[in-house]
């Protein structure tokens, strides 16, 4: 397998073990609610749970800005687009 596939492969297999991370926790309240388990969806297992699910949606591209070189180049021309005023007027 030449570099670009290994790449590729090593950053998939790193996108769903994150997902997989992110995303069981929840679903394993979910599981014991279902079959019967008293769950308290106000409680901090739960709220953790939730928060680790939002994190999953904002990882990945962190994940491809480490791994993939076009990737970061492809954010530093979309960063260069944006003049400081443009920037000073949005904050």
């Amino acid at each position: 397998m030449n570099k670009a596939g290994r790449n590729a492969l090593v950053t998939s297999l790193l996108v769903c073990c994150i997902l997989f991370v992110c995303w069981t926790p929840v679903e394993i309240l979910f599981f014991g609610n279902y079959l019967g388990y008293p769950v308290d969806f106000g409680d901090w297992p739960y709220h953790s749970s939730v928060v680790l699910v939002f994190t999953n949606s904002c990882v990945n591209p962190f994940i491809y800005a480490a791994k993939y070189r076009r990737f970061q180049e492809g954010v530093r021309l979309l960063m260069s687009k944006i003049r400081p005023a443009e920037v000073s007027a949005v904050i």
